[in-house]
């Protein structure tokens, strides 16, 4: 579960009477309880929000390596939400978390990466390598965005089949840019091409399930 699902676990299943046990567990030194009294009040959740409190627990929780906690932390210091924006803490977190395999932090960290980076360049290797490993977990942004890279061969070396895959996933999770970049794609493609590349995909998934 990536960290944006948890936290959508979090918010839709809180009722405000759980309030006094989570912040009692938090206060006692339990990492989960600090995790979720840390989105409580990012989010303004049965508490006022205070984005203060909100890195004060997170930090406590991340302290205990909640990875979940890195990531949000890593979001909070990159929009200075709550604290300075600092894109080294953000970038520190999001590795933290990314090395925890989750996908939210691996797409993020990826981000920061790709910033100004070169053809060829460490980062931007580093980056396409980030944005696999999210894709291969299904996050709808990655696969996107690994398609989009691998299609323009702008900042890694263009692949045409890779990028028809990702953006073919990214298409079926709900994707608009990525049905938009799927077209330029294929019409610059030949139709056998394209028949090849549907082939292979679909011998891919059947031999995975």
């Amino acid at each position: 579960m990536s960290t944006s699902q948890r936290l959508q676990a979090i918010l839709e299943g809180f009722k405000k009477d759980q309030l006094p046990d989570i912040e009692a567990r938090a206060e006692k030194g339990d990492p989960q309880a600090q995790f979720t009294l840390g989105v409580l009040y990012a989010n303004g959740r049965g508490v006022k929000p205070n984005p203060g409190k909100a890195v004060e627990w997170l930090s406590r929780a991340a302290s205990q390596d909640i990875g979940e906690a890195m990531t949000l932390l890593g979001w909070m210091y990159a929009n200075g939400h709550g604290v300075a924006s600092s894109a080294k803490k953000a970038r520190d977190y999001f590795q933290k978390g990314a090395r925890r395999g989750d996908s939210d932090a691996q797409c993020s960290l990826a981000e920061l990466l790709i910033e100004g980076a070169h053809p060829g360049t460490p980062a931007a290797t580093e980056a396409l390598g980030l944005y696999e490993q999210a894709a291969n977990q299904g996050h709808p942004k990655a696969l996107y965005v690994l398609g989009k890279l691998l299609s323009e061969g702008s900042l890694v070396a263009e692949n045409a089949e890779a990028a028809f895959q990702w953006l073919t996933l990214a298409v079926m999770n709900g994707s608009e840019p990525a049905q938009r970049e799927l077209q330029m794609l294929t019409a610059r493609l030949d139709q056998s091409e394209i028949e090849a590349y549907k082939k292979n995909m679909m011998e891919r998934m059947q031999a995975i399930h």
